[in-house]
């Protein structure tokens, strides 16, 4: 048997590293002769660094809030892979209650790929999420200076999702601790920040698809030359995901929340497309599932042991649940045996 394992983080309990690794366990347990390919993946919110190499360099920047922080980001050869939640995260604001959404600045990520491009950087991935600011990207901009505009290809921001600039209140701001008032005066802010970077850079970033991401900092950064790609497409390739999944007989993902969205440009939702293209059994453990989302093959950890064990005991939780779905789904079953089909070649329809 050929097992594919690419969870996404369980965000607040474990990283996908340790949540594939006690997926995996399951799976040796039941199959102890499988070959289990363990693919930690990120969408380029939170956990995009860990899944493309880890940290290996260390700088205090600017928090999101005007306190400095120490944000690790990755130099290696001439690619340097950042992420905004390290420098301008929410959690580094203390959660949507410590935060103040409209002060939050993304000027430590401008600060982070500005030492990216001063090291030698020849391409610079920004992945997007978990971001404190709705700032529109002018942080980010009033940091990188002169580095800007951007050549073509050097600056790459990694989204989750295709939500416009002009959108990006309305749709992040109240996860970031806005009410509704607050909404409307960063909205209102976020038009005049598009007319900036129109006027400054010649593009109009309103109704661009995935200039919303991490506040307006993908639109300022696109306005400013930079790349929009979805993010668990792109992390997907780096890792070779689409290879492995081709030869698997059976493939487990899952994320701390599985929900609607999951399936609009999260990483659960774009391995899921790939062994659904290539015909290839899937399941999913996730820490919880809503209503909207449930259907066969789909566990949620806190339903087979518990929502206390599972966030006091994370790793074993996900190891017991995905031992019960291994044992309780056809899937699991039907996929005991080699396939004998000849995996595809062709281009993968999730990009």
């Amino acid at each position: 048997m050929r097992i594919v394992i690419a969870p996404d983080k369980f965000k607040g309990t474990l990283t996908a590293r340790e949540a594939a690794d006690a997926m995996a366990a399951a799976v040796r347990e039941r199959w102890p002769g499988a070959h289990v390919a363990v693919i930690p993946i990120a969408d380029g919110g939170d956990g995009t660094l860990d899944a493309l190499g880890g940290p290996n360099r260390r700088d205090t920047v600017t928090g999101p809030l005007g306190r400095p922080v120490d944000a690790g980001w990755r130099l290696d050869g001439d690619l340097a892979v950042i992420e905004s939640a390290a420098a301008s995260g929410l959690v580094l604001a203390e959660g949507a209650e410590g935060n103040d959404p409209w002060g939050a600045t993304s000027r430590g990520v401008g600060e982070l790929i500005a030492l990216a491009l001063d090291a030698g950087a020849a391409r610079v991935l920004v992945g997007m999420g978990g971001s404190a600011m709705t700032d529109g990207g002018r942080g980010a901009i009033e940091a990188l200076g002169e580095r800007v505009p951007f050549p073509a290809g050097r600056v790459v921001a990694l989204t989750d999702t295709t939500v416009t600039f002009a959108e990006a209140a309305r749709v992040f701001a109240p996860q970031k601790g806005a009410d509704g008032p607050m909404v409307a005066r960063l909205t209102a802010r976020l038009e005049t920040d598009a007319t900036d970077w129109a006027v400054r850079f010649g593009r109009d970033v309103r109704a661009t698809p995935r200039t919303g991401a991490a506040g307006g900092l993908s639109g300022a950064l696109f306005a400013a030359g930079a790349d929009l790609v979805d993010g668990a497409a792109s992390i997907a390739d780096a890792l070779g995901l689409l290879a492995a999944i081709a030869a698997a007989d059976l493939v487990l993902t899952g994320e701390g929340a599985f929900d609607a969205t999951t399936q609009a440009g999260k990483g659960p939702g774009h391995v899921l497309a790939l062994a659904a293209a290539h015909g290839v059994p899937a399941l999913v453990v996730a820490g919880v599932v809503t209503s909207d989302a449930r259907g066969p093959g789909i566990t949620a950890v806190a339903d087979v042991v518990g929502m206390d064990r599972s966030l006091r005991h994370a790793a074993d939780a996900v190891r017991v649940a995905t031992a019960h779905v291994l044992a309780s789904t056809d899937a699991g079953r039907q996929s005991s045996c080699a396939r004998s089909r000849t995996p595809s070649t062709g281009d993968d329809p999730a990009k």
